[in-house]
């Protein structure tokens, strides 16, 4: 076909693509004349040198009709130097549609018709395309996916459980890892792969006051994750501006759960707005009791978890409340599986001959019971007999032993009903933890103290500043020592624990204002931003506090493990709130031993109820599990004895105690709790994911890439050290703006454990905002789509084409079936020359990108004129070749995808016939899920994702 201008014909501009299709309105001696009717312009330009490129849709490609709308070109004529398509719409009705009538705002998007029309872009751009396509498909075939991007150091136990909860139908459990375990960042990764699976899009975070602040903060800083917070004054100026519903005006929203459970309206529109996904920090406050109404909090919730499909418990004390307590969580998560208390109570007496098993199977001599008979007949009942058989025959082979041990633990925890419910790991199980270091400090009483006890309780001796009056500041002991200890203790930061918010500010004021002590106060009448100032201002190494005083909501919570000291002024009579005070900063991240100290009054109730926590509990040593049944137990006794802290009573409470708590221990690490903790963390594949998570970071490759994307968009980019890059914005951008890039810019690192010391460095992976909109924005436009380029090749005679190929594999399927990771391919390349031979195995894409020159952008067309005769049908040839590839990609990922499936529907089906917690409904979802995930991999597609022309020379 000619490529002379003649009038009606459509051309597009090279300089100015955004034009849209331009048409020919007048040929002159030397000059050309063309409109523009999609911007209303016309332009005039020199024959000679005109950039403009002639627009030629071949057959297969979809047009589009002023008249008919989208077509698909079935065939092309020529008349009178114009382009005459035959065209036909979905429902095969033909049309004659004459270029002239080609719609003006039509734009030139895949690879073939812009390298057609001579749309093409530096060879750089087509090479960085193409690199984006390569890495996009390394991150989909991960088993990492989701939690390659949180700020978090990489811990087995919650890497685990944040696979395992994320990956299920309906991601609900009750999350009650020990204090200093980390539950709210297994929630965020829990969230964060929901989120990028796009398995949920509205989360709703429900927190205590205190905490608010502190869960924004985490999940902006660990997982990039931007929350709006909702509270009374933000929804009362959404409804003023116009907004029926606030909680529909965010997908991410954080909020008060006691605000939200005392405000009626709010209240409503939060249940009536709909979400994905429910969290709930601190759980162990909702309380409920049987045959009783709940507390507002807990009937919030309930109504929330029962229109929620994915529902996140957090505690780090599951039976505070006791067993009903425990009960009236569960029943949250699934109020089929626990219907009541009773039987609920029944279920948790039936573990022990299942822990019994497990623990002998992990014995020394487990081979020689095993081989003895009576073990045998004992797993018998319990074990498939293919895993007994397996046992049986790894007798001699350690490797193969300890494997078959392995899977035959899983089968029997599979029995383990609550298991799959709830999560509680303890510090036992999990490394990382300082020791603790008990330090009393006896102090003599002041006499007005022992004469005020007669006639008062015992939660006010327990508090001595109850007891001495207005001027307890300055009579009482425990101030004086703290005084004196704090100065000897310059360096050191110290967090000091009391009751009562009153008594945290009289206490933090004198030592401020009097003492001349660098202090600030945590209470709960403290606003969010002066309770983050607060904390702010200790953390701060050089110019910070060196004490913080906190009143009983600094227990819960925050984390101040960078002190390594921490002052009980007083004891709270509850347990589990010991434990709390104690992990802030006993918990993982903490470099030194952990400082207990407690200044008390010799001979008081504090000396006595301290005795009762060391000497029968043994609760500063380590976490104490049975405190709180001890307490309910011995509650009486405890509070008459703490009078007399050396008597006769005390003494007798201390070895019952004991004695009760060493019982309790061995039966909970007969049953349940023994249960709970093995099935918390199966270390073979906790294990694989961190090295999965390891292995798929690939820093290097990602500092690379990310350098290549800012040369080629125009980001400002320099190194900062080792590892880190600092990226801000250019003059000269290739786009307005850069997703994920602030206006001043960013310091990055790619390097996690840096990342985890330097706040203020974003932690760039694969995941981060910044490299997701990057890959993003690289593949779903024009960008480097299509280039032209010249090689010289003895042996080619000049003018050879070769004409390479880029494809992406997709399942255009909802993303929650993860169908990616089943894919064998993720993309396609295919290298043709002008004989048609396909040479892709031949000629690797790094050896011709090493032979390739660019082509200056102006010389395009005319080459692209004198090469189209040849090009077009190699055009046609490779788009055949692909398709048919296509059907050896469909077929191997539909095996293995029916290969991974069956895998996991067999363990499941082995699941449902052992375990309450997976019915017939669990199975029934996951066949309809494989089914749906067969019938889109059925109809796997081949996007064209870029074209380079290659011309010998």
């Amino acid at each position: 076909m000619s490529n002379e201008f003649i009038v009606g014909q459509r051309w597009i501009s090279n300089s100015d693509p955004e034009l849209g299709l331009g048409i020919i309105t007048a040929v002159e001696e030397r000059r050309v004349v063309i409109g523009f009717p999609a911007c209303g312009e016309e332009r005039t330009y020199a024959i000679a040198n005109a950039p403009l490129s002639r627009i030629q849709y071949q057959v297969g490609d979809r047009i589009q009709d002023q008249e008919h709308g989208e077509l698909v070109v079935s065939a092309v004529d020529s008349l009178g130097g114009c382009l005459l398509y035959r065209a036909h719409d979905d429902a095969g009705n033909e049309y004659p549609v004459m270029e002239q009538l080609l719609c003006a705002h039509s734009q030139l998007s895949s690879p073939k018709e812009r390298l057609l029309a001579g749309q093409v872009e530096h060879l750089r751009r087509y090479e960085l395309r193409a690199a984006t396509l390569q890495q996009r498909g390394e991150y989909q075939r991960g088993l990492a996916r989701g939690l390659l991007g949180a700020r978090a150091q990489l811990l087995p136990h919650q890497l685990y459980i944040a696979h395992e909860v994320a990956n299920r139908p309906r991601p609900r459990a009750l999350l009650a890892d020990e204090v200093g375990l980390g539950k709210t960042i297994e929630a965020g990764l829990v969230l964060h792969q929901l989120l990028l699976l796009e398995r949920a899009r509205r989360v709703l975070i429900l927190v205590p006051d205190s905490l608010l602040h502190q869960w924004l903060v985490e999940m902006l800083r660990r997982f990039n994750l931007s929350f709006t917070l909702l509270d009374a004054e933000r929804c009362a100026a959404l409804r003023e501006s116009g907004t029926d519903n606030p909680f529909e005006s965010a997908q991410l929203v954080l909020s008060s759960i006691n605000w939200l459970s005392e405000d009626d309206e709010a209240r409503e529109q939060a249940v009536a707005a709909g979400w994905d996904l429910l969290i709930v920090d601190e759980a162990h406050h909702l309380d409920w009791q049987e045959g009783e109404a709940a507390s507002p909090g807990y009937a919030l919730v309930e109504t929330l978890a029962a229109n929620t499909e994915g529902l996140l418990l957090l505690t780090a004390t599951p039976e505070q409340l006791g067993a009903e307590g425990h009960f009236a969580r569960l029943r949250l998560l699934d109020p089929e599986r626990y219907p009541s208390l009773s039987a609920f109570t029944a279920e948790q007496q039936r573990y022990e001959p299942i822990n019994t098993l497990i623990q002998q199977l992990r014995a020394d001599d487990a081979r020689q019971q095993l081989q003895g008979g009576s073990l045998a007949d004992e797993l018998t009942k319990y074990l498939p007999a293919a895993s007994l058989e397996a046992l049986q025959r790894a007798d001699g082979d350690d490797a193969a032993w300890n494997a078959a041990v392995h899977r035959a633990s899983r089968e029997l925890l599979d029995r383990f009903g609550t298991g799959r419910s709830l999560f509680r790991n303890t510090r036992a199980s999990v490394n990382g933890f300082t020791e603790r270091r008990l330090q009393t400090h006896p102090l003599p009483a002041p006499e007005s103290y022992f004469s005020a006890c007669a006639d008062s309780t015992l939660e006010q001796q327990l508090r001595p500043e109850l007891l001495l009056g207005e001027t307890w500041l300055s009579s009482d002991p425990r101030v004086a020592w703290l005084e004196q200890w704090l100065k000897a203790n310059r360096g050191e930061k110290v967090l000091l624990i009391c009751a009562s918010a009153d008594t945290a500010q009289e206490l933090e004021t004198y030592l401020r204002l009097y003492r001349g002590v660098a202090t600030t106060v945590f209470h709960e009448h403290l606003s969010l931003v002066e309770r983050d100032r607060a904390a702010a201002y200790f953390s701060d190494a050089e110019f910070g506090a060196q004490l913080l005083v906190c009143s009983e909501i600094g227990s819960e919570g925050r984390n101040f493990q960078f002190a390594r000291h921490l002052i009980l002024f007083d004891l709270p009579l509850n347990p589990d709130l010991l434990e709390q005070r104690i992990g802030r900063l006993d918990r993982i991240g903490q470099q030194h031993p952990v400082n207990i100290h407690l200044p008390h009054y010799e001979g008081s109730a504090q000396a006595g109820l301290l005795r009762w926590y060391h000497e029968a509990l043994d609760a500063f040593s380590a976490p104490c599990s049975v405190g709180y049944s001890l307490y309910q137990q011995y509650g009486n006794a405890l509070r008459e004895a703490c009078c007399q802290p050396a008597g006769a009573a005390m003494e007798q409470l201390l070895t019952d105690a004991r004695n009760s708590a060493e019982q309790l221990r061995a039966e909970r690490s007969r049953g349940r709790d023994a249960l709970l903790e093995l099935n918390s963390c199966d270390d073979e594949r906790a294990a694989t994911l961190v090295e999965a998570v390891r292995g798929e970071q690939r820093s290097d490759d990602l500092a690379h890439y990310l350098e290549r994307v800012a040369d080629q968009f125009g980001l400002e980019h320099e190194h900062h050290s080792e590892q880190a890059i600092i990226l801000r914005p250019g003059d000269h951008m290739f786009c307005e703006s850069f997703p994920g890039l602030p206006e001043d810019g960013l310091t990055g690192t790619f390097d996690r454990n840096l990342a985890l010391r330097r706040e203020d460095m974003a932690y760039l992976s694969w995941e981060h905002p910044l490299l997701r909109g990057a890959i993003e924005l690289v593949l779903s436009g024009e960008f480097g789509a299509a280039t032209i380029c010249t090689l010289s090749v003895r042996g080619l005679a000049p003018g050879t084409l070769l004409l390479e190929a880029l494809y992406g594999v997709t399942a255009a399927a909802p993303a929650w079936l993860q169908l990616p990771r089943y894919l064998s391919q993720h993309s396609l390349r295919l290298l043709l020359d002008s004989k048609h031979r396909e040479l892709a195995q031949k000629v690797s894409f790094d050896q011709l990108n090493q032979l390739c020159q660019g082509v200056k952008k102006h010389l395009a067309p005319r080459l692209l004129r004198e090469v189209r005769a040849q090009l077009v049908p190699m055009l046609s040839e490779i788009d055949q070749l692909a398709r048919a590839q296509l059907a050896d990609i469909a077929a191997a990922t539909g095996d293995n995808y029916r290969r991974q499936r069956s895998d996991e529907r067999a363990r499941l089906a082995a699941l449902a016939e052992v375990n309450p917690a997976v019915g017939e409904e669990a199975l029934t979802h996951f066949d309809h899920c494989t089914a749906t995930g067969l019938e889109y991999l059925g109809k796997l597609q081949l996007n064209m994702a870029g074209l380079r022309l290659a011309i010998t020379t």
